[in-house]
């Protein structure tokens, strides 16, 4: 599978298949049979997807390892001890981040606005 050769796995497969049988009534999850034939059914399905070979020769990722990584930093930054976000705070947070690392940097219009605007004077509410 590494090379690129899902066809050759699945012959074996089928080969293997042919020499267990299907499986059969009161066969297990972790009987043979049964293994083998869901091996097989899931690379069939999916042998148009697991292009290795090319996935690696045009530097793309080829694990999981990478999304589980962020998904933990996520979870230590937004949900980590002592810290209680409402949705709402973490979804505005979340904007505010991608559109600092967004390439047309929205953010960047908006400071230019607010220094424009600034008059140097704090607004205060006149007293009762």
């Amino acid at each position: 599978m590494w090379a690129g050769e899902i066809a050759n796995v699945v012959a074996e497969l089928a080969v293997r298949q042919a020499e267990l049988g299907l499986p059969k009534d009161g066969d297990g999850e972790t009987h043979p049979r049964q293994i083998v034939t869901t091996a097989l059914g899931d690379l069939q399905n999916h042998c148009d997807k697991m292009k290795y070979d090319e996935y690696r020769k045009a530097g793309l990722p080829i694990t999981s390892s990478y999304v589980e990584s962020a998904v933990k930093q996520f979870n230590q930054r937004v949900k980590g001890t002592e810290k209680f976000w409402s949705e709402d705070g973490a979804e505005a947070i979340l904007e505010l981040r991608g559109e600092y690392l967004s390439d047309s940097k929205p953010l960047d219009g908006y400071w230019q606005r607010k220094q424009e605007n600034e008059t140097g004077t704090r607004k205060y509410d006149m007293a009762a």
